[in-house]
């Protein structure tokens, strides 16, 4: 059953990159439980952001910890152009070098992943497509209905999570009356940008 819901968002993804061609986009939008979050991916771990071009845009990602699973890379350079929905300036916003994050990552068919990622409040998607020994990952978009899955801090998400995932603890329910949005830009020191 989990795998079918994952598919579903999985699907939804697929559907939402092809779509992207025709000027259309699909966010996320069904409640979305932590708890299928969590049973969902076949890869958890903590990453860092190891370095932001905005003039690219581009973000590579360093993994650090496995909290379930182990993913078949270490290291997740992504392309930030992004979708119609143009999110790419306000992820810019909100991520920085040696800022943490935790990401989900799901197989699909085709040598393909499907990737949420979590930092402060922001979740967004990004797609995988392997091609020979090598991974290409493209943002999409932010997913701003997820706040309602889990809006918290980075720390509390990997608490929860592995909590869950050690047997103590339940996943959160889904808030449905949590509006749509981003978590909070970051605030920079004198002399550093995003």
């Amino acid at each position: 059953m989990p795998r079918k819901k994952w598919a579903t968002v999985g699907l939804v993804a697929v559907l939402a990159a092809l779509l992207l061609t025709h000027q259309a986009v699909a966010f996320i939008q069904k409640l979305f439980p932590l708890q299928e979050f969590i049973d969902d991916s076949d890869f958890l771990f903590t990453a860092k952001v190891e370095r932001v071009d905005p003039d690219k845009p581009s973000a590579v990602l360093v993994l650090g910890e496995h909290l379930k699973g182990k993913a078949p890379f270490t290291r997740i350079p992504i392309n930030l152009t992004g979708d119609k929905q143009k999110h790419a300036p306000q992820l810019l916003k909100r991520i920085a070098p040696d800022l943490p994050l935790i990401v989900g990552v799901k197989k699909q068919d085709g040598g393909k992943f499907m990737m949420l990622a979590f930092t402060n409040g922001t979740w967004f998607q990004v797609l995988g497509q392997t091609d020979g020994d090598q991974t290409r990952w493209a943002f999409t978009h932010c997913e701003i209905y997820l706040r309602r899955t889990f809006k918290g801090t980075t720390d509390e998400l990997k608490q929860t999570v592995t909590d869950v995932l050690a047997g103590k603890a339940k996943a959160p329910p889904p808030n449905p009356k949590e509006p749509a949005g981003f978590g909070p830009v970051l605030e920079m020191s004198a002399g550093k940008k995003p």
